[in-house]
């Protein structure tokens, strides 16, 4: 995958986020109008089911980070800077939106001493915003990389597949049949099942960024029949809409990703998810907040899932503009954190 491609994921990934994050729950449909139905279940909902947008952020996180080993960039002391101007832009993000809230609807903002802790260091993000569940495992996995792909070098890639298939097909399984019906999804031992859990498909970015360094990465007959690409990627979304089990998504994670690397993406298309990847951090970090309790009736107050799709997404964009600003006006000055060395 080239930069531009993986920045495309990662727009596909926020679009994919914000998508499953309104129509997951088939409740939406009481408030709103679906216009198509399979069965007794809102279409929008069974389409749900084929999206995994954290499954291609970790391949992204995975193949950026192996480029950078591969090119010996790789440190824990970089990996730290970017994990505190992560965390960074988070508190950002809390702090205005908690900050706005406990002005305007005081009943669920501030909180609780304990509640603030909790979602500011991560551990437990259901009291603000939940999607950011992600941040902490996500910047435990970024900081242990540089062991990850030492452990890479020293086995082998097909070893470290394997190994990483294996930890997170038993993670998931442990978290559906204990930690879930157990609602322990905050006790210390869920957190190393959660990270084990998005361990294989950021194996799978690694690898896809080792094939690359060593030659082009793909099936030519594909590249040169772009309708077939298609047509399997329309297969594969049908396909995950109707399997109703989270077992076998590694094993779509890899034909989506073998897939997309063959895709020639240009025109519109192109422009509008190059800028919704480079977007997409903020974005993830602040459509909750849009769609939950300080604009619900407005999102879905535009009662077809299409237009209240597309209105998160706009409103999602346009507050990322603004974050990505103050950012650039606090964070961005902040001069160690931002040296690549």
């Amino acid at each position: 995958m080239s930069k531009d491609q993986t920045t495309m994921l990662k727009g596909i990934a926020i679009l994919m986020m914000l998508f499953l994050h309104l129509f997951s729950n088939p409740s939406f449909a009481d408030t709103t109008t679906p216009l198509l139905w399979i069965g007794e279940i809102p279409f929008a909902t069974v389409f749900t089911r084929a999206c995994n947008p954290v499954g291609f952020f970790l391949v992204c996180t995975g193949y950026g980070l192996a480029y950078s080993h591969l090119h010996s960039k790789l440190s824990y002391k970089y990996q730290l800077k970017r994990v505190i101007k992560l965390y960074l832009n988070y508190w950002l993000v809390l702090s205005i939106f908690v900050g706005i809230g406990s002005i305007f609807i005081p009943e669920y903002y501030p909180g609780s001493l304990r509640m603030i802790i909790e979602n500011y260091t991560g551990w437990n993000t259901d009291g603000y915003n939940h999607p950011a569940w992600f941040l902490l495992p996500y910047s435990v996995l970024c900081l242990t990389s540089p062991l990850i792909f030492r452990f890479v070098d020293k086995t082998g890639m097909t070893v470290s597949i394997i190994v990483s298939f294996i930890l997170t097909f038993a993670s998931m399984y442990i978290i559906s049949r204990y930690i879930a019906p157990a609602n322990a999804h905050h006790e210390w031992y869920s957190f190393i099942f959660t990270y084990f859990d998005l361990l294989f498909a950021f194996i799978i970015g690694g690898f896809v960024c080792y094939k690359n360094e060593v030659g082009r990465i793909g099936i030519d007959h594909l590249r040169k029949h772009q309708y077939k690409v298609y047509l399997l990627l329309f297969l594969w979304f049908i396909t995950m809409c109707f399997i109703n089990t989270s077992a076998l998504g590694p094993l779509f994670l890899c034909l989506f990703i073998l897939l997309f690397v063959h895709l020639k993406i240009g025109g519109i298309c192109r422009k509008v998810l190059l800028e919704l990847g480079k977007k997409s951090m903020v974005m993830w970090l602040v459509h909750a907040f849009i769609y939950g309790r300080f604009f619900h009736h407005f999102i879905y107050g535009f009662n077809y899932p299409l237009l209240i799709f597309l209105s998160l997404v706009l409103s999602s964009y346009m507050v990322s503009i603004l974050i990505m600003y103050l950012s650039g006006l606090t964070i961005g000055k902040i001069g160690w954190l931002n040296r690549k060395s």
